[in-house]
C-alpha cells in the first residue's frame, strides 16, 4: 500500500469517527481500533460514509493484512488524537478509542 493510499484510508478513519460522533446520543463512544479500521477501509472502497451500509458490508470486506498490524494502528491513534477529543484504552486484550463530544 503507497503512502498516498494510507494517507486516504487514514482521512476515511476520521470521516467515520466524526460520524460515529455525529450519530451518538451520548457524550462517550467506545469502539475497537480493529473495528474501526474495518469500517474505515469499507468506507473507503465503496465510497460512503452512510454507517448502515458500512455495517452491512463488514462481512464481506476484509482489511489486507498489510494493514492490520501495531504500526497502522498507532498511526490511527495518532490522527485520532490530533483530531479529536479521543484516549485509547487496552480492554482485555483489544485497544479501544474513546471519544468524547
Amino acid at each position: 500500500m503507497t503512502d498516498s493510499e494510507r494517507a486516504r484510508l487514514l482521512e476515511h478513519v476520521v470521516l467515520v469517527s466524526r460520524e460515529l460522533l455525529e450519530r451518538a446520543r451520548s457524550q462517550c463512544v467506545s469502539i475497537k481500533l480493529r473495528t474501526l479500521l474495518r469500517y474505515a477501509y469499507v468506507a473507503y472502497k465503496q465510497h460512503t460514509t452512510d454507517l448502515n451500509v458500512i455495517r452491512g458490508l463488514i462481512p464481506r470486506v476484509k482489511p489486507p493484512s498489510r494493514l492490520t498490524n501495531q504500526y497502522f494502528y498507532r498511526e490511527m491513534e495518532r490522527t485520532l488524537r490530533d483530531n479529536f477529543n479521543v484516549r485509547i484504552e487496552k480492554r482485555r486484550q483489544f485497544r479501544y478509542a474513546v471519544f468524547y463530544k
